[in-house]
Formats: C-alpha cells, structure tokens, sequence
C-alpha cells in the first residue's frame, strides 16, 4: 500500500528517469535486475517511482511500503508484497509452500529458515513471470522488517535470469543491511532552474521575488520543501527558521497545519498515524469506537494532509510521523487502546494485543503474559525480530523485578538470534541489575558469551562460556557440557585469527569439570601423554558431543596420543547424529585425525542434514568444510562450486564471509592474484575484528609458494603457521615448513617441524598422516628413495590427491638430481599430469620445468569437456546429468528454474550439444 496522495502533487521530470527506464526494459527482455534509490526525505523518491509505474504497459506491478510503526513485525511488508499473488502459491515445491505459508500465518508449522522463504518468494515471482514481466516497489524500504529485507536481499541476487525487477526506494543507503551490497541510485536535488519550474506550476498565490529567492536557495533543491513551504508563508520577512534540516522543517510545517484542525479532526488523525497499514475498515471501526466518523477527516483532506478513498493515504509519510509525534503520550496511548479494539482478537491476535501493549502506561502481567505468547507465535513463523520486539516490551510491562529480569534475558536471546546484538547487551545489563536466580544468571552469562563470539570484538568469549558452563554444571549437565564445547570452539577461533593463547586453560577447565553421566571408558582406554600425570576428573560419557568435547580437550592438554581414542569414537559416533550443529566440530576432529575419509563423510553430511533441517543460514559453514575435502581431493571444480555457493548464501543473510575454503583452494590451484586478494580481505577483517583467518593465510601463502616453488618466501609464513599450536591449520602448515626449511638449507627448523609432525601423524596412524609424514623424512634423508616410495605407497590408497601428485614432484625432483633421469621422468610426469588434470597449474608449472630441465617435454592432458565451463556450469552440468530436473537443481543451489535454464542454454552452447540425454554422455568428471 502506497501511503502517499497523489493529489496536487506534480509529477518531477529527473535526470535519473532514464536510468530506471532502462531498467524496465531489461526486465522486459529477460534480464532481471535490483536497485537502491535513495535520497533524503522529500526529494521525490515515490513521485519517481509513481511517474515511473504510470509509464509501464504489459507488466505486473506488486507494489508494498514499510511502515515505522510495523518495522518488529515479522514478514509485514513480504506480505504486502506477495498478496496478489498468493493463488500461485501452490505451484511451488512443498517445501517452499508450506514455508510461505507459514511465513504468512496462513498455516501452522515447522519455524520456517529465513533463507527458504526467500528461495519460495523468488519461485513466486518467478511463476508469476511466465506471463510477462514482474516489477516490484518497495517504498519506504528503510522501515522495512528484518524477514522481510532479508527474504527480498535474497531475491534480488537470485533473478538474473528472470523478467523480474526489484525497486527499493529508502532515505539512507546503508539503512537495511541486507541490501548493503545492491546497486544504488542516489536522488539528486533540484538544480535553481528546475527548482524555480516547479514553483512555477504550483497552484498557490504569486511569490514574492525575494521570497521566491530565499525558499529555493533554503530549499535546497527539495521538492517537498519547495511544494509544501509556500503554504505557510507569512509576511515578506519570511523565513526565519530555515537553518533547520528540510525534513526537519517541512515537518513543522505539516505539525502547524495540524494544530490549526478542529479536535476531532486532530483526534481522528492521531487515530490514522498510529495504525501504519492504511486500513479504512480499521481506521472507520476505532473511530467508531471512539465517538468519530470518517466524516470528521474532511478538514485534514482539505488542508492537504490525507485522502481517504479505499486506504488511508497520508500527503507524505512526514504527516504521519509528525502527527504521532506531536500527540501527548496520553493521546497515542489512547489512539492504541481505540485501535486494539477495533482488532478482531481470533483473526488478528498480533495487532491487538500490539496495540494493547503501546497503549498501556503501567506494568501489567497479563498482557506481558500475552505479549510472550506471541512472541512463540511470532518465533514459529520464523518472526525473530518480531519475537524479541514482543519480549522487549513485556519486559516493561512486567512488575516483578525478577521475572522482568528473566524476560529480559529472553529477550536479549531474541534480539541477539535477529542479529541485533547491542540490543541484547542493553537488554543483558538491565537483566543483570534484577534479581536472577543461579540458574538464569548462568543463562545471561552464557548469552553473553555467545554474543562476544559472534560479534567478533574481543577474546573473552571462551571464558565467558567456560565460567557460564562451571555455573551450570550443578544445575543442568548437559548444557553445561554444550556450553563447555561452545566454549572450546570460541578458543579454537582465536587461534584461526592468530592468537592461540587461552586454548589450554579452557580446555584444562574443561577437563577437570564434572564428569557426563552414565560414563564409560572410550574405546582404547582414556589414555594420557604423561603417566606420572593426575587423573582428571574429567566429564568423560558416551553422547557424541561428550566424546568430542572430552577429545579435544585432552588434545589441547595432553596432545595427540592421548586424544586419538576419544575422537575416533567422536567422530564414529557423528555418523548417527542428525542435528547438524555440531558436525562442523566433529569435521575439525576427522581433520585432527588425518581422516580424510571421515573428513569428507561429516562435511558430505552436514550439507545434506543442513538443507534437509532447512538450516541454510548454516550451511556456508558446512560448505566450506566439504569444500576444503574437495580440494585436497584434487576436485578443485567441485571445490570451487562449494565456495561460490559458501559466498552467495552467506551474502544473501548479510553476514561476513569466511572464505577459508576459498583460500586453500586458491593457494593449491596456484592463482596468485587471487590467493592475494582473499589473504589481504582475511587479514583487514582480523584487524578489524570481523573474523579474518590469519594462521589459514599463513598456511595458505606457504603452499602457494612452495607451488611456485619459492621456497624462500614460503618460510617465513610456514613458521609463523606452524608455531601458533597444534590445531588443525597448524598442523597442515608443519610438512610445509619441512619442505620450505628443507630446500632453503635450514636443518634446524625442519628437524624440530618434523619431530612435531612425527608425534602427530603417528599417534592418528593414518595413510594420509603417515604418507605425509614419509615424503616430509624423505626431504631431510640422506637416502630418501624408500621413503619417497613409502610415501607414494600410503598416499595412493587414500584420496588426498594433492598430497599424492606432491610426492611424486618432490621424489621426481630428488631422482632428477641424483641423475636417475628415467625414474624423474616417470616420477615428474605423474605429478605433472595430476596436476594439470585438477588445475593446480603452480604446481604443474613447477613439475613442467623439471621435465624441461631433463631434456624432456611435459604432455598436457586431454582436454577435458568441463575445460569450457564455469565453475558454476560445471556443478550444474553434473547435478543435471544425474537426471535432476531443472526445478530439482534451483532448489538445490538456491537459484529460479529459469536461471538453471539459463545455464544450461550456456552449457549445451559450450559443449556443442543440445539434450539433457546428451550431457549424460558425456564425461563430467574432473
């Protein structure tokens, strides 16, 4: 609904009329687009988009406005959006229907994933496009909800392809995160001559000169101010208030034509500015109720402020903020209480008892009591925000300080899952100041814990979850241990950002607390690394998450040998877990193991379990994980795919991108331009407390040189990696340091990696582990031709690619300059072929040159046919040859059908094939 009259408004031609038309049509040639129009209030941003919809023929326009008043409401604005076309809904797949529908509160269901509603919105729109071009206003966009700005964020990635087009129009850019990365359109101002036009046209008494002069120079080129001002002009000594803002300005002028209304005009508007949605059966109802009729508005539609015809339509939406704001708080307060009951209580609980809640003006239980029932309304429907916007506010209302306080932890919970984390922290002060028994204290501890971790800003989130986890302990165990396993994750991400301080002293803490219930002896005994050592007390048992919380931290206390047992059992254990959360830790436990199997079965898993829980705002996380088993598989296409969808749907929820797969593969595939700009983004983000990953770069720039085959270069950051801990990136920097320290002379750094790798690989006692291990003592043998073999022996039998074609480089390179010139040739053309094969071109490079130095030439493979096609095609090409239909894949990648269409236009173009039956044919591995 478009609150703003169009009467004796005239239309502005802009500059920028073009631009938009532009983009009109290439919606409708196909092409869809997204775009930010924004500009201070009163420039003209509706009258544009107005003049704009005027123009539009053979289009379906859906048309929807925030509301101030409505912005903690869930989904409020998506609705709007999508009502006309709510008969398509039944062509989406199940899952995204019952989602929306869910969203709507047109059906009961599971929480709906904010990510799931924005794929059904994108299939709506989308079906609605198969009969012409779509074009979607978003008015007012910065009072938007948080659901819905997030769902639209996602839409206006995802339709490329598709005759849609998305036109946000809001005051400040940066006002909605989720749309933070959109193009934009910035409103220009009036220039003195069209500015002085304008005035011209508008039907008011002949300015004179001077005035004229003074209100376009104090305008500053804003339209409002140029139309509305003039109605207010006194004598020739007018103005003297113009040093305040436009908007401040204009605003007074709507507030002075208010206060002039007789008071049951003034009543009855008050009335209308409190209910955002324009509804005229709302608005005629309470002012029924209130002892007025819609009659009484006629003064206000005369002076120009609002119109009544079907909805309730406000001059601009400055009216409506500046009649609440000049009403008593006894007025708005009555005005709600008028509206609360014009609200039918079974057909719109939610406004009523809103209204009810803005209308009171001292505790009350019972309506806090109701405000927290919807809030488990509001939560259901996937509504966070809504949800913490009705605990916030029964925690007003609450008067007994204890139970305001434990509202107000719940509320901090709330606000803090809608990504609004300073408000949580205000909510957790007022809570710590009530009474709060040991249990809720530990609760508010815990949230405080895990706000600092999310948030980034500082290293005191493990200690916060550890002491929260010790306050548990007596009261609840299990979530003591999770909040302790919370706590040892936090730790493991200060070392991701360099700073491996405090891992010990938490995972020790850990140790010596309260032991699990029902505990039991690991598979092959607890173990210990010292037996002069005492035991701890430990909280050993038989849940997966006890085992992995009890591996790593007995790995972080007591090292690898000790720990092997616990996280083998962990790790197995996972297998039958379908909650995904805490595979991503099991992942890094199959990685401290040097399982790659494992590895690659707990990342595999925890996507499927993600998509399957419909937990997407999770899954970049899982897809990393999988992506970094891909590229030490050598499935760097595949890898690639992974990290690409990582990035799209972290950006789609507006959060920071944690390319960690991204780097790695990077620094394998031998893309120095690339690697350096990925390193450079980590490592700004860890300066500026975002979350960048500098061990992982340091590794990371360790094998691309060592790719290059700068040895020199790859020092350096090898060290620094390897010397943090005994994590798992550490660890993978320790046979690079071997290598780099080795081939630059320094014996005495590679020994003492090697011990350390020695201790690690041969307590896990894997292939992986142990072939690794045999090439790193092959580089500091003096007769290395059998651990070179050994190592090519362990290696193949596992699927650690990478690891295998390295061998063979480095025993091809030793063999070339022992002089066994045949053996370096079988050797560095193996290598060179599974590298050129994956697409680690630095280090195909490098074998290519031994070859040459041999006398010999390397031999390129055969092309392959995904050669041609990107990453994205490729994944999409293997996903359609499996025989998934197109609506199959969209759903799988988070695309429109007619997108996936799209690409395989492409891909068949490419391959020079025209089937679905052709491309199974054809050989998509690689």
């Amino acid at each position: 609904m478009n609150e703003h009259t169009t009467a004796a408004r005239p239309s502005l031609p802009r500059r920028e009329t073009a631009q938009l038309t532009r983009l009109l049509e290439q919606a409708r040639q196909g092409g869809g687009t997204a775009l930010v129009v924004h500009g201070e209030a009163g420039l003209g941003k509706t009258v544009l988009l107005d003049d704009l919809m005027a123009t539009v023929r053979g289009a379906q326009v859906l048309r929807a406005s925030g509301a101030e008043f409505e912005r903690d409401l869930a989904f409020t604005a998506l609705h709007q959006l999508c009502a006309p076309l709510l008969p398509l809904i039944d062509r989406l797949p199940a899952p995204q229907r019952t989602t929306l529908r869910t969203a709507f509160d047109l059906e009961e269901g599971p929480a709906p994933d904010p990510l799931v509603i924005g794929l059904a919105v994108l299939g709506l729109l989308a079906e609605a496009a198969t009969a012409g071009p779509v074009i979607c206003v978003l008015d007012d966009a910065q009072w938007m909800d948080a659901g819905s700005a997030q769902a639209l964020a996602f839409v206006a990635r995802r339709i490329e392809a598709e005759p849609v087009t998305l036109l946000f129009a809001m005051r400040e850019p940066d006002a909605v995160p989720a749309l933070a990365v959109l193009p934009r359109l910035r409103l220009s101002a009036l220039t003195g001559d069209e500015a002085a036009a304008l005035l011209a046209r508008l039907p008011h008494a002949p300015l004179e000169p001077e005035i004229r002069r003074r209100l376009i120079a104090e305008a500053r080129g804003n339209p409002l101010a140029l139309i509305e001002l003039p109605y207010d002009l006194g004598p020739p000594g007018y103005p003297g208030q113009l040093a305040l803002p436009v908007a401040d300005l204009v605003e007074q002028t709507f507030q002075r034509r208010f206060r002039a209304l007789p008071e049951r005009t003034r009543r009855l508007l008050t009335l209308a500015a409190a209910e955002p949605r324009g509804d005229i059966r709302v608005l005629r109802h309470a002012a029924e109720l209130d002892g007025l009729s819609l009659a009484d508005a006629e003064p206000a539609e005369t002076a120009g402020l609002l119109q009544l015809d079907a909805h309730v339509r406000f001059r601009h939406p400055l009216v409506r903020s500046a009649i609440y704001r000049l009403a008593t708080d006894d007025e708005r307060r009555h005005a709600h209480g008028a509206l609360a009951r014009a609200f039918d209580p079974a057909r719109h609980p939610d406004r009523r008892i809103w209204h009810l809640a803005q209308a009171a003006d001292e505790a009350d239980e019972h309506l806090a009591r109701e405000l927290e029932r919807l809030a488990g309304r509001a939560r259901s429907r996937g509504g966070v925000a809504a949800a913490a916007a009705f605990l916030e506010r029964a925690t007003e209302l609450t008067p007994d300080p204890a139970q305001r306080a434990r509202r107000a932890v719940r509320a901090a919970q709330a606000k803090h899952e809608a990504g609004a984390s300073e408000q949580a922290a205000a909510l957790l002060a007022a809570a710590d100041a009530g009474p709060l028994d040991d249990a809720w204290r530990a609760r508010l501890l815990r949230l405080r814990g895990q706000i600092a971790f999310t948030s980034r800003r500082g290293d005191d989130a493990p200690m916060l979850l550890l002491e929260a986890a010790q306050q548990m302990a007596p009261l609840d165990p299990a979530l003591a241990r999770r909040t302790s396993l919370e706590a040892l994750w936090a730790a493991t991400g200060a070392e991701r950002n360099g700073d491996a301080q405090g891992i010990r002293a938490v995972a020790a803490a850990i140790l010596n607390g309260p032991a699990a219930p029902h505990a039991a002896e690991p598979p092959g005994g607890r173990g210990t690394a010292d037996p002069h050592a005492a035991e701890p007390t430990g909280m050993r048992g038989t849940e997966p998450t006890d085992l992995l919380l009890e591996g790593l931290a007995t790995l972080f206390t007591q090292g690898q040998r000790a720990a092997v047992p616990l996280l083998r059992a962990a790790v197995d254990a996972f297998d039958q877990v379908n909650d995904p959360r805490w595979l991503p830790v099991a992942c890094r436990a199959a990685w401290d193991l040097w399982d790659e199997v494992a590895l690659d079965r707990l990342a595999t898993r925890c996507v499927e379990l993600a998509r399957e829980a419909g937990a997407l705002t999770f899954l970049p996380l899982a897809l990393n994980f999988q992506a970094v088993a891909a590229t030490y598989a050598g499935r760097f296409t595949a890898a690639s795919a992974m990290t690409e969808q990582a990035h799209a749907l972290t950006e789609a929820i507006a959060g920071a991108f944690a390319p960690y797969a991204a780097i790695v593969l990077a620094a394998h595939q031998g893309d120095r331009g690339r690697a350096q700009d990925l390193f450079d983004q980590s490592v700004r983000a860890a300066a500026e407390g975002a979350g960048g990953f500098v061990t992982i770069v340091e590794y990371a720039t360790a094998v691309l040189h060592n790719g290059l085959g700068d040895h020199e270069a790859a020092l350096a950051p090898a060290r620094q990696a390897a010397g943090r801990s005994r994590l798992f990136w550490s660890a993978a920097a320790l046979p690079e340091l071997v290598e780099a320290a080795a081939r630059t002379g320094r014996a005495d750094l590679a020994a003492p990696a090697l011990a350390e790798l020695a201790e690690l690989t041969e307590a896990a006692g894997t292939e992986w582990g142990l072939g690794v291990l045999a090439r790193s003592r092959a580089l500091l043998s003096e007769r290395p031709g059998e651990l070179y073999e050994e190592a090519v022996a362990r290696l193949s039998g596992t699927r650690v690619a990478v690891q295998l074609a390295r061998t063979h480089l480095l025993h091809g390179e030793w063999l070339s300059r022992a002089g066994e010139r045949a053996a370096a040739r079988a050797s560095l053309h193996e290598a060179h072929r599974m590298f050129d094969d994956m697409g680690a071109a630095a280090f195909a490079q490098r074998a290519a040159r031994g070859l040459r130095e041999l006398g010999d030439r390397p031999v390129s493979s055969a092309p392959s046919v995904l050669d041609a096609l990107t990453s994205q095609e490729a994944h999409i090409a293997r996903l359609v040859a499996t025989g998934r239909t197109s609506r199959e894949v969209a759903a799988e990648l988070f695309l429109s059908p007619r997108t996936i269409d799209a690409h395989l236009h492409n891909i068949y173009r490419k391959l020079g094939i025209g089937s679905r039956r052709q491309l199974r044919e054809l050989d998509l591995r690689g």
